[in-house]
């Protein structure tokens, strides 16, 4: 009689599953399909659950998510708020990228590529008693690929990119930080995720430092405890643009650590390339301008390229010319020069304090 209930409530489940795809109903579909996946957890099927998990959610790992109108979100569990403002202390975003998306030197890409490697066959390591990389250090300065080669990852592995920006954990409520900081952990530990903290040296700073107070060396203890402790099986990455102020027990927590340059040549080249895929411009010499952006960012050069082909189009012309482009090269150096300005002037202003 037991096996026979069993049977009837899963035949009703596949009915239900059945019934929401062929009406078109996303909603029933997703809520029917996440309590199929469930079931196999369950029944300890992991590595099914997981797979199916992936499916639904992106696809292959390579496809569209069928969520991509932005309902996925309340198929995962409520996220985390700090109790002070109500503000939420993770979001959670979805991307359909593959490694042409971002522009890496050939060592990042080696490394990376090996450890979607070894999370994609991660019971294959499991069964000789080995783990995959599960964190990354990102580090270098800010507009060079960080963030988008998160969110790259996430897109090849078709897992959600849970990201947490540090800097909105902190609280004026005494000990509510930590606290923030293990509802986070706690969360992260419901499901696979790629972990994306930003703004890592927010928290995870130096404690030898004369100036920190004791509730930063407390919270730095609790975040280390918390990497130590944690069992989940998300590929975690923290980013940070302020490399020199971590402290030093936080660095040996990680299995890879990648500096991010700013771009070669080649690599201005390549990113020119890209963001001008959209228009035309066969008469302009990329590599002469690549050679102009030395110091460039490739925050600055995709800034540069969206600023040449809005005033291509503007003036009624789908083909970029050499001039367009050398004015967007030139408002981007004037731009600079004020920012250089400011900062000599902030520097001088402090040392006149001092």
């Amino acid at each position: 009689m037991f096996c026979d209930a069993v049977a009837m409530a899963r035949g009703e489940l596949l009915r239900k599953l059945f019934r929401s795809f062929s009406h078109n109903e996303r909603e029933a579909f997703y809520a029917a399909a996440t309590e199929l996946i469930e079931e196999e957890r369950k029944k300890s099927h992991t590595l099914l659950a997981r797979d199916l998990e992936k499916i639904l959610h992106n696809g292959n790992g390579h496809g569209k998510s069928l969520a991509s109108n932005g309902t996925f979100h309340k198929y995962y569990p409520e996220v985390p708020r700090d109790r002070e403002t109500g503000f939420p202390l993770v979001k959670i975003q979805r991307y359909d990228l593959t490694w042409d998306a971002v522009v890496l030197s050939q060592t990042n890409l080696a490394i990376l590529e090996e450890t979607v490697l070894e999370n994609r066959k991660r019971d294959t390591l499991i069964a000789y008693g080995l783990k995959p990389k599960s964190k990354l250090l990102f580090c270098g300065p800010p507009g060079c690929g960080k963030t988008l080669t998160a969110q790259v990852l996430a897109g090849v592995l078709g897992l959600p990119l849970l990201y947490i920006d540090l800097t909105t954990v902190f609280s004026s409520l005494l000990g509510e930080t930590a606290t923030n900081l293990k509802r986070i952990f706690d969360y992260i530990e419901q499901t696979e995720w790629v972990v994306l903290f930003d703004e890592f040296d927010a928290i995870a700073r130096d404690r030898s430092t004369a100036n920190e107070h004791g509730e930063v060396k407390r919270l730095v203890n609790s975040l280390i405890q918390l990497i130590d402790l944690s069992k989940s099986e998300s590929l975690f990455i923290a980013a940070t643009n302020h490399e020199s102020l971590l402290d030093e027990a936080i660095w040996r927590r990680f299995d890879e650590i990648l500096f991010f340059e700013k771009p070669s040549l080649d690599q201005r080249l390549a990113l020119l390339k890209r963001y001008l895929t959209s228009i035309r411009y066969s008469d302009v010499n990329l590599k002469k301008f690549a050679k102009e952006l030395d110091g460039a960012t490739g925050a600055d050069i995709e800034r540069i390229c969206t600023d040449a082909i809005k005033n291509t189009l503007l003036k009624d012309d789908n083909t970029l010319s050499s001039d367009t482009l050398k004015r967007a090269i030139a408002r981007y150096q004037g731009r600079m020069r004020i920012i250089t300005d400011s900062e000599r002037r902030r520097e001088t202003q402090d040392c006149e304090r001092v």
